[in-house]
């Protein structure tokens, strides 16, 4: 062993022993998989927090290593279901216990927060970035050809009139839709209470090649062929042209709503994803998802307590005022669930958006984790692709992603 090394090791052993004894606040640090702007808005919350607390700190890390090891992690999609399966998190109810800030439990077990909660309703993490696909319309378009944007179109049926009018008037793109596959099969199959998946003994199966999603890529089909729908996949590519103006309609997730205000030039107006009215089983609500934050395990005890302490930071009221207009996320109320109130009344995708998930939830099928992989969604795109494209028609390419989905291990 060097001196150097010898004697440097005793230097920082000796300052961090200085630092303790100063009083320094313990830092825990925060993963996240948020984009550049909403990043931002997180930064802003975590500076306060800082502000406000002497004792412990939280430092956003983007380094490879110190994401994956972060005390608090915000994950979504395959990162999650891999955090979950291998059980690598504290569920969010114990920490705060331990810290005194107890959440107190949720028994409704919504469609939304069925992932985030344990079956006895207690709070295991916390779904900070939900959202739901709605219907974003250009405002002046509508009116420009006669149509009333404060009365959207409620169905499928008169939202295909609805496009017809606008391409009679010389718009080259009626609508669009950001995540085709998630919109026109998980939601529209959700919105009439029809599952996405079947059980085979003790196996879970694809199932999206029943009635009802056949008839609605059929559907999707014959607008692009005709023109009233262009699919531009699953990329940033639909929003823009929507921003732009160059799409008046488009199926997208509810929390870009402040994205849109921003960068339209025209008003933009929210409804409800549409449903098929003489379709029986009823109409039932959308599906919620987005980012989640999680409290990693086998951690210090000061880690919790200041996790704890952030998390309560986070549902504060006014934090969450401030959360859902920078970022167009969902509220949470003081218990951790998605807010039934406490919407800012400027805030219609949030409106809209809560009004589609606050259908009963009884009739609907569970909620199912299987559709949410990536390689089952690419299979999804890529057979919805060719049907776009007009190489297969609607229920060979349903059967097709059932089938290659089934050979997933």
């Amino acid at each position: 062993m060097s001196r150097f090394w010898r004697y440097g090791a005793v230097a920082v052993i000796a300052s961090a022993a200085m630092a303790h004894a100063a009083g320094e606040p313990h830092v825990v640090t925060l993963s996240h998989v948020f984009d550049p702007e909403r990043a931002q808005q997180l930064a802003g919350l975590v500076e306060r927090f800082n502000a406000t607390e002497k004792a412990g700190q939280v430092r956003i890390v983007t380094e490879p290593g110190a994401v994956e090891s972060a005390a608090i992690q915000i994950v979504q999609g395959d990162a999650e279901q891999a955090l979950r399966a291998r059980g690598a998190f504290r569920p969010l109810y114990q920490v705060m216990a331990e810290a005194g800030l107890a959440l107190g439990s949720d028994k409704g077990l919504t469609g939304f927060d069925r992932g985030t909660l344990d079956a006895r309703g207690r709070r295991i993490a916390l779904p900070v970035g939900m959202y739901t696909p709605v219907l974003f319309i250009n405002r002046r378009a509508f009116q420009e050809v006669g149509l009333d944007p404060d009365a959207p179109p409620r169905t499928w049926r008169s939202l295909q009139d609805a496009l017809g009018k606008l391409f009679d008037a010389g718009y080259a793109c009626p609508y669009t839709v950001s995540r085709p596959s998630w919109v026109m099969v998980d939601n529209v199959s959700a919105r009439q209470n029809v599952a996405m998946t079947r059980r085979a003994g003790r196996n879970e199966e694809l199932s999206v090649n029943g009635m009802l999603q056949i008839r609605h890529i059929a559907l999707m089909a014959s607008w692009v062929r005709a023109r009233y729908l262009h699919v531009y996949g699953a990329g940033a590519e639909p929003a823009e042209r929507f921003t732009r103006g160059e799409c008046a309609v488009i199926a997208a997730e509810s929390a870009n709503w402040p994205a849109f205000r921003q960068a339209a030039a025209f008003d933009v107006g929210v409804s409800e994803l549409p449903f098929y009215d003489d379709y029986p089983g009823g109409v039932g609500g959308t599906l919620a998802e987005g980012p989640t934050l999680w409290v990693a395990k086998d951690k210090k005890r000061a880690d919790y307590q200041v996790a704890a302490r952030f998390v309560r930071f986070l549902l504060k009221p006014d934090n969450q005022l401030a959360w859902q207009r920078g970022t167009g996320y969902l509220p949470l109320d003081e218990k951790g669930s998605v807010a039934g109130a406490g919407i800012a009344p400027d805030q219609p995708n949030l409106l809209v958006a809560r009004k589609q998930l606050s259908v009963d939830t009884k009739a609907s099928p569970a909620a199912s984790d299987l559709p949410k992989q990536a390689r089952v969604r690419d299979i999804l795109e890529e057979e919805l692709d060719a049907v776009w494209a007009d190489r297969q028609p609607a229920k060979q390419a349903l059967d097709n992603a059932v089938a290659r989905a089934s050979s997933i291990k």
